[in-house]
């Protein structure tokens, strides 16, 4: 059974113990807070699971504990930053404010970030913007990583690539976020620690087999990732991680063909003011109503009705916010030795 929590005494944990492991404090209220939303939203393996591995990366002297994304190049609605090797919760919301800011003068901003630490959940991200009546791109991919296999091959050549979307309509906002591979790093890791199987053969062995044990991603030789759209339709999911890396590692000029690699992740955040289109009136009422449309199309089940990418999260983000946040045992367990350490008190379950 899940343990439960309030949020706010999960952000408060969290942020207390970041703070006390190095990063300034609006820096760790940043993060625990991008966190904390991942779990309201039901992205689980994108939430708290990280914080054992974002503590080491501080511990380690990888991420960066202070300071703001620098500006390499500003052109008004075209910006690139690099982020530092700060946590990529603040590079990203900076980024956010920064393009919120400029949609008056420039209703189209576009940045590109080079050298951000990991960004967790991209839906936190673009919700922000979805709520504001703005409609956001933004996507990342690491350079340094190696875990998808292009369409046709078995050896990992780029990472997991993911983009998410926020579309604001006249009713709830529609948040797409995925990745462009059949699954991620994260549920991998988890799937290996509690000894279970991946849901389907979403990894290729060594071999060049498709395969559902965890195991095979962590051979010598590696396994790979399949793209998403496995094996008749993986050429679909190729094809946009392709994008993703001309957004990101092109557009940011930094990526896999430097000598000595490009560290950390690389982002592209584009934000879009309807208004100064057909309006943004217009916009809310043509997104709403294909919303509806699709909503209201009879379904193949009945008890499975269409939902709207965002549907399900928003529903769930709204349920926890009131009810408390259904964690995994096992990621107050990992928490807790590092709590322990720092002396953070744990949050107390509820309900």
């Amino acid at each position: 059974m899940p343990d439960r929590f309030n949020h706010p005494d999960l952000i408060n944990c969290t942020s207390a113990l970041f703070h006390r492991a190095g990063l300034d404090a609006p820096i760790a209220a940043c993060v625990a807070e991008i966190l904390v939303e991942a779990d309201l939203l039901g992205y689980a393996t994108h939430g708290l699971q990280f914080v054992p591995a974002y503590i080491s990366g501080i511990e380690r002297g990888q991420t960066a504990t202070s300071g703001e994304p620098e500006i390499l190049n500003d052109h008004g609605g075209v910006v690139l930053m690099d982020g530092q090797r700060l946590p990529g919760q603040w590079v990203v919301t900076r980024a956010l404010d920064l393009a919120f800011a400029r949609l008056d003068q420039h209703p189209v901003v576009c940045v590109a970030i080079r050298g951000s630490e990991n960004i967790s959940c991209l839906a936190t991200y673009v919700k922000r913007a979805a709520l504001q009546g703005y409609m956001a791109i933004l996507t990342t991919s690491t350079p340094g990583n190696a875990a998808v296999a292009p369409f046709g091959g078995r050896v990992a050549r780029y990472s997991t690539n993911p983009m998410a979307i926020g579309v604001p309509t006249d009713g709830t906002p529609i948040l797409i976020d995925t990745s462009m591979s059949s699954t991620t790093n994260r549920l991998i890791e988890k799937t290996r620690r509690t000894g279970e199987r991946l849901p389907e053969k979403w990894l290729i062995d060594n071999q060049g087999h498709r395969t559902d044990d965890p195991e095979a991603f962590y051979t010598d030789p590696p396994g790979a990732i399949a793209p998403a759209g496995g094996p008749d339709l993986g050429h679909k999911g190729f094809a946009f991680a392709i994008l993703v890396e001309a957004l990101t590692s092109g557009l940011a000029g930094a990526g896999r063909a430097n000598p000595d690699g490009a560290p950390g992740s690389n982002l592209f955040l584009q934000v879009i003011d309807p208004s100064a289109f057909g309006g943004a009136d217009a916009f809310m009422r043509e997104t709403g109503f294909f919303s509806e449309l699709c909503r209201d199309t009879p379904p193949l089940s009945p008890d499975a009705p269409v939902r709207m990418p965002g549907d399900r999260a928003l529903a769930l983000y709204e349920r926890q916010s009131r009810d408390g946040v259904d964690l995994h045992p096992e990621i107050m367990a990992r928490m807790r030795p590092l709590l322990e350490k720092y002396d953070v008190d744990e949050p107390a379950p509820v309900g």
